[in-house]
């Protein structure tokens, strides 16, 4: 029995010492190899296009639910209606310190120009067309990064991101804006913010803005005779006085004014 197993271990040692026993079994192995590698390469073509129809049903369904808010306004706008529950909702969500997702792709002016003609204003260096806009917060109120603990490696992007926002607010008039570019005004505003930056009258305007945008939607189109109406909240027409008021101070004006010299 004894020599029976040996004769049998033998056996083995022989043939797994043949060099045709090696090639096979390397062949077999990455024959396994390249299965296992087809098959993970099915699930993830299989999986990729899932995620990405998945992540853009969540984009389009933000947008649904932005597109929507400003099409409730302007219908309700049609009737006179923007009551304070529907402009105090809009204000919370400006409050509100959600996480950011901001990005230089959000400012035509940044994804274009990044980079480009540089200048320096203050501590840092910024396109050509955002100088005159840096300068001017400058010369209004100071170094905005003075009390930020950001080197200024760390504080730059976010500067750009500030600047840009507050150049948009320079070139456009309430009818060019919606609620969509409100609120990417208030993550590059809450950005600056969070890195210590000097930047609450930003904030406050942006909030002016805003009321002023529902302010705007309820008089869009409207006869001076339908606006003294409103302004008396008479009969079935109803809008916060105070929107009113926001829109006629930025009827025909860029949205920065009051905010920059």
């Amino acid at each position: 029995m004894v020599r029976s197993g040996c004769a049998a271990a033998d056996n083995r040692r022989m043939t797994e010492e043949n060099p045709n026993h090696k090639e096979k079994k390397a062949k077999l192995e990455a024959e396994q190899r390249r299965r296992m590698r087809e098959e993970y390469e099915k699930l993830t073509l299989t999986e990729q296009p899932k995620k990405q129809m998945k992540a853009a049903e969540s984009n389009t369904k933000n947008t649904i639910i932005l597109e929507e808010g400003d099409a409730n306004i302007s219908s309700a706008s049609k009737h006179g209606k923007v009551d304070d529950e529907c402009v105090e909702s809009f204000m919370e969500q400006l409050k509100a310190k959600v996480k950011s997702e901001v990005d230089y792709s959000d400012f035509q002016i940044l994804e274009e120009d990044l980079g480009k003609d540089l200048r320096t204003v203050g501590r840092f260096s910024v396109p050509l067309r955002l100088e005159h806009i840096a300068k001017r917060i400058k010369d209004g109120f100071g170094d905005i990064t003075s009390h930020s603990s950001q080197s200024d490696c760390a504080a730059k992007p976010t500067y750009l991101l500030f600047c840009a926002a507050i150049k948009e607010m320079d070139d456009l008039k309430l009818d060019q804006v919606n609620k969509t570019k409100l609120l990417l005004w208030r993550d590059a505003i809450n950005n600056a913010l969070n890195l210590q930056f000097n930047v609450d009258f930003a904030i406050k305007h942006l909030f002016k803005i805003a009321r002023a945008y529902f302010g705007f939607k309820v008089m869009e189109g409207k006869s001076g005779e339908e606006m003294l109406k409103l302004k008396n909240v008479d009969g079935n027409l109803e809008v916060p006085e105070d929107c009113l008021r926001e829109a006629e101070y930025f009827s025909g004006k860029p949205l920065s004014t009051g905010l920059l010299r």
